[in-house]
């Protein structure tokens, strides 16, 4: 699992094997979350098309329309560990 883009304060996109995942920062009301979607083929297309221009209006979509319970979010404990890990990764290697 790699960060291979973000915007700070906003998303991260990483990679992992051949799928993206795009980590947004969102809000609803008062609570703040992040919102975890894996890519699908249409976005993993338009992505390899039009780079990081479609992930902005990607995750402004997802900051947006997103909810914490929405069925795209992704849950998995252990996957979202996987993901807060390599972005701390990232981090460390930026500073």
């Amino acid at each position: 699992m790699e960060v291979i883009e973000n915007q700070v304060s906003a998303w991260f996109l990483l990679k992992y094997e051949d799928e993206y995942y795009i980590d947004v920062n969102c809000s609803s009301g008062f609570v703040s979350f992040s919102a975890v979607v894996k890519l699908n083929g249409s976005e993993k297309a338009n992505y390899n098309s039009y780079g990081t221009v479609y992930i902005e209006s990607l995750a402004e979509a997802i900051s947006n329309k997103s909810q914490y319970d929405h069925p795209r979010n992704i849950k998995d404990e252990g996957f979202l560990d996987q993901i807060h890990e390599a972005i701390m990764r990232w981090k460390q290697e930026q500073t």
